[in-house]
């Protein structure tokens, strides 16, 4: 089990940093990354696009040991690792950009942000389910 977990924990990070690159070449040098930290009301003007980058990272890991988790021990295809890995994409959008940023941080919500935040984080989750597949097949 604590292999499964910090497989999802290393692909989460990896998902992570390339989701984060999403944002880095969107519209300028990172000025999307400002959005990342809106999300968690973290964002200045100095520092919001590392405090972007960074939780982008830290949530990466976290909805990542939370989908190792999930996987546990079943037999690993690529089909039900691209669905769960889907399902921690919609579920950290719901969770926090929709939950955390819209209602409790009152941040707009139209469907140009919706679309903003949901495509990379469903990229993220293809990413994250992809890539631990390919490490769990690699090691077992």
């Amino acid at each position: 089990m604590m292999s499964t977990i910090r497989q999802g924990l290393i692909a989460g990070l990896c998902a992570g940093f390339l989701a984060a690159l999403l944002f880095v070449v969107d519209y300028g040098p990172a000025n999307s990354l400002h959005g990342v930290a809106r999300w968690l009301a973290l964002d200045s003007q100095g520092a919001g696009r590392f405090v972007g980058f960074l939780l982008m990272l830290m949530l990466g890991a976290v909805f990542g040991v939370l989908f190792g988790v999930l996987g546990g021990r079943r037999q690993a295809t690529l089909g039900r690792a691209l669905g769960m890995g889907l399902l921690m994409g919609v579920t950290w959008w719901a969770v926090v950009v929709f939950a955390l940023g819209t209602v409790i941080n009152h941040l707009r919500f139209d469907f140009g942000s919706w679309l903003f935040s949901f495509i990379p984080l469903l990229v993220y989750g293809l990413l994250l389910g992809s890539l631990s597949f390919q490490w769990r097949k690699q090691h077992a």
